[in-house]
């Protein structure tokens, strides 16, 4: 009979025992997932925080590169404008031997105003809305060509169709920043930007023939605005791949969903 008390003993110690195991097991688990969801919320606030603070920036970047237009447009243009107009005035009371000067200096003047106010429309997201994509890289790189400070091309894979507005405004503004570092550091004497648009995706290539650079280098990186560039692909939901490597040009893909 003590045997048997002694079993039954036994018996509901052990069930006591694993019944605490399973609830320490229970609650150990709800502890685990509840610190997971609170860590993973947490990580999803300061994404969207994040993201809110680049869209911010990005916002104010564009106000301020729309008032530099308007500004280069009205008032420089403006002024530009009246001096031609007063070379052309000039012109017609100087002598003859005289006027080819003015006549040219009036040329650059009015050169110069036309390449102000397609500065100007690059620099408004306005025109890029107005245009698009394909329209406003075109006139960009007419603008180099027409300069000759590179030799600039376009290529159009597949069948082209339209993003959302501040899809095709932030890819502009990259390889804006692509162009400009191409002009003002590399040395290259082509720039090629091709956009092959799939079923998905949009895919933007961009390469130049420069002196290149060392893309494992950090400090390179801020000097090509390449933190920038890929904060507002990751607004979009697009992914950037810079490749360099000295004397062997640079190269740029984007890829954009559809």
């Amino acid at each position: 009979m003590e045997q048997k008390e002694v079993q039954i003993m036994v018996l509901i110690a052990t069930i006591i025992v694993i019944i605490l195991a399973v609830s320490l097991i229970f609650f150990f688990s709800y502890f685990q997932q509840k610190k997971t969801t609170f860590l993973l919320k947490q990580r999803e606030i300061q994404q969207r925080f994040d993201e809110e603070i680049t869209k911010s920036k990005l916002e104010i970047q564009e106000q301020a590169l729309q008032n530099i237009s308007w500004e280069i447009h009205d008032n420089v243009g403006q002024l530009l404008s009246v001096a031609k107009m007063q070379l052309n005035i000039l012109q017609l009371n100087v002598p003859e031997n005289q006027q080819s000067k003015i006549q040219e200096t009036s040329d650059i003047v009015g050169k110069s105003l036309q390449e102000l106010r397609g500065l100007a429309k690059s620099l408004n997201p306005d025109t890029i809305k107005n245009k698009g994509l394909i329209e406003s890289i075109k006139l960009e790189i007419d603008r180099f060509n027409r300069l000759n400070f590179i030799n600039s091309s376009l290529k159009i894979s597949d069948e082209p169709y339209n993003l959302s507005n501040e899809k095709e405004i932030i890819l502009f503004r990259i390889l804006q920043e692509f162009s400009n570092n191409t002009l003002k550091y590399s040395k290259a004497e082509n720039l090629v930007i091709e956009l092959k648009y799939t079923d998905n995706q949009l895919e933007i290539y961009a390469e130049d023939d420069g002196i290149g650079f060392d893309i494992n280098d950090k400090s390179n990186h801020e000097g090509i605005g390449l933190l920038n560039m890929e904060s507002r692909a990751k607004l979009i939901g697009g992914t950037i791949d810079l490749k360099s490597s000295e004397n062997n040009g640079t190269k740029l893909y984007i890829s954009c969903p559809k």
